[in-house]
């Protein structure tokens, strides 16, 4: 597994939570068990262990949830509730064994309550000092509900805990401060390689990517712009000017994540919002060649590629223009290529599918233009994004995928052309799918020789068998109508704005729904295609992105941090405990 792999394979532990009604339930149901087992060790009566287990795990824990939402009222009841379950699982599970040690008269039976007690404030701590994204409210929380566990858990009496309640209860702080001490030791140890590397510690790194993710917020484009760089990619432009206005493919080289509304997730939408607003275009944002080093740091950046765009724009001096289309023979990879005698440009779109298809690097694009700009002025890559099997396996030079896309290139490129008149159709969509950003669905119909569709979808890849049907739906279109022969495309923006947090990759799978819609789309493009004047320009801009040395760092020290927490975390959560054992024992 890579190194990437690895980190991305963290996100496999983040689940959906049920409802809070549901999570309710089962505490009340964590609660009948604890009775029911509290009876069977000790032989006193169900009707007598099942008010007090309802008593010490129930009823504080629903007070806990109350507490919660009046501290942090911006947290999702579910989320307390989940927490809250799981505190109550671990004080049951203590509780049963203090039960049951007291029966068999063994010396530590009082001292696990107080162990108990102390992880669940632990854990109610790391979670909203962490996941709730409170850092100071964390503590005054994490202590009130230690008090209601305390204080009901004294107030029963069934399990003795000593004479003097004042007493019991500072032992119960005491034991949670002495974890508490060992969870700021480890993370002490987890935050010092991100603090060394990018000044940034990793506890304060999560707690903004739960700010983002929960709650929408941006504190962690602060970060972003403390450890990226300013770069130099390229963006492509080809104009088509029609009577009735003007469209456009676009092709930037900068990567459409990280994730939810930071840096360029949402620029394959924004970016044609823009331009669409500035100078009435229709476009369609393709996704370069590039990887995740070229994420922009902050959604401001966009300005920068919208600048160079309506540049292009202003200069444009659209002209008459035959196109033809190519493609490869290759088994390895696909390479398809419109080629437009003005300006000899090309715009070429790669694939490997049904093999995964996953991003390809700024270098391993800049190799590919090169080598097709030995035939042509200016060639153009769009990464088709349209294969995703769960492998993530980035496009780089020297390695295998990067030589068949250099053959595939070779072959289309090599292959028989028929020059037409430039006709182009588009039609565009919105969706209601979850795993569709806001840019929707566009489609585009060039009347080349075969005719050559593209069918561009703002989602974060689609999977090779939903390609494959979506193209067959296109292909069974043509034939129905009898439009000639048809080369479907299906491309992806790759947008990390409908990022699931689970698995990181949300790629489109069979959707009947979005089916029909593809195909009403296509049919639309067809009958809207109209004669064209053509022209096209590739630039160079600065941006501040990631970078590819902060990319591979920050991987290698997330790596580096689970690394160390599988050490350290046992040993110290283990140490503290028999710390608290051991003083709570001598204590008396």
């Amino acid at each position: 597994m890579s190194n990437i792999e690895k980190a991305v394979s963290l996100t496999n532990y983040f689940v959906s939570l049920p409802r809070a009604t549901y999570l309710l339930v089962a505490m009340l149901l964590l609660s009948l068990f604890l009775g029911l087992g509290i009876s069977l060790v000790t032989g006193v009566p169900i009707p007598e262990t099942i008010p007090t287990a309802i008593f010490v795990l129930a009823i504080p824990g629903f007070l806990a949830i109350v507490l919660g939402k009046a501290l942090m009222p911006r947290v999702p009841l579910k989320r307390l509730a989940a927490t809250a379950l799981a505190g109550a699982l671990i004080f049951a599970l203590s509780y049963m064994a203090a039960v049951s040690l007291r029966h068999f008269s063994t010396p530590i039976s009082g001292e696990v309550i107080f162990a108990g007690a102390a992880i669940v404030f632990v854990t109610w701590y790391i979670i909203a000092r962490i996941v709730f994204v409170h850092k100071w409210r964390s503590l005054l929380f994490a202590m009130l509900q230690l008090f209601l566990q305390a204080a009901f858990l004294i107030m029963d009496g069934f399990l003795p805990m000593g004479a003097d309640p004042i007493n019991v209860l500072i032992k119960f702080y005491l034991s949670s401060f002495v974890l508490l001490g060992a969870i700021f030791i480890f993370f002490l140890l987890i935050n010092a390689p991100m603090k060394r590397t990018f000044g940034v510690a990793s506890t304060d790194a999560v707690s903004m990517f739960f700010s983002q993710w929960f709650y929408d917020k941006k504190d962690i484009e602060n970060a972003f712009r403390k450890v990226g760089e300013t770069v130099t990619t390229y963006l492509s432009l080809f104009l088509f000017r029609r009577k009735d206005g003007d469209y456009a493919l676009i092709v930037p080289c900068v990567h459409f994540g990280p994730f939810g509304n930071l840096g360029g997730s949402n620029f394959s939408h924004l970016i044609a919002e823009e331009l669409d607003r500035k100078h009435k275009l229709k476009s369609m944002v393709f996704h370069g060649s590039a990887t995740h080093d070229l994420n922009p740091v902050s959604a401001s950046e966009l300005r920068k590629v919208v600048d160079a765009c309506s540049s292009i724009i202003k200069d444009a001096k659209p002209a008459p223009s035959k196109v033809s289309f190519c493609a490869s023979e290759s088994p390895d990879a696909i390479a398809e290529a419109l080629i437009f005698s003005k300006n000899k440009s090309a715009f070429i779109g790669l694939s490997r599918a049904p093999k995964t298809t996953e991003d390809i690097s700024l270098g391993m694009g800049m190799a590919l233009m090169s080598r097709a700009e030995r035939m042509l002025d200016s060639a153009t890559i769009a990464d088709e994004h349209n294969a995703e099997t769960g492998e993530i396996k980035y496009v780089e030079p020297g390695t295998k995928m990067g030589f068949e896309y250099l053959a595939a290139l070779d072959s289309a490129l090599g292959s028989k052309q028929v020059p037409c008149k430039l006709e182009a159709g588009f039609a565009f969509g919105a969706s209601d799918s979850p795993k569709i950003g806001p840019a929707g669905i566009k489609a585009a119909v060039f009347g080349t020789t075969p005719h050559y569709a593209i069918i561009l979808i703002d989602s974060n890849g689609v999977t090779p068998t939903f390609r494959r049907k979506i193209m067959n739906s296109v292909e069974s279109l043509f034939r129905a109508k009898a439009w000639g022969k048809v080369v479907a495309a299906v491309y992806t923006t790759d947008t990390h704005k409908v990022n699931s947090v689970r698995g990181v990759v949300n790629p489109l799978t069979d959707d009947a729904i979005l089916l029909e819609q593809i195909s009403s789309l296509i049919a639309n493009a067809k009958e809207d295609m109209r004669e064209a004047t053509f022209d096209s320009k590739k630039v160079t801009l600065d941006i501040r992105a990631l970078g590819a040395k902060q990319a591979i760092e920050i991987i290698s020290t997330i790596n580096a941090i689970v690394a160390i927490s599988k050490v350290a975390a046992p040993i110290l959560i283990i140490s503290g405990i028999i710390a608290i054992l051991w003083l709570m024992y001598r204590l008396g």
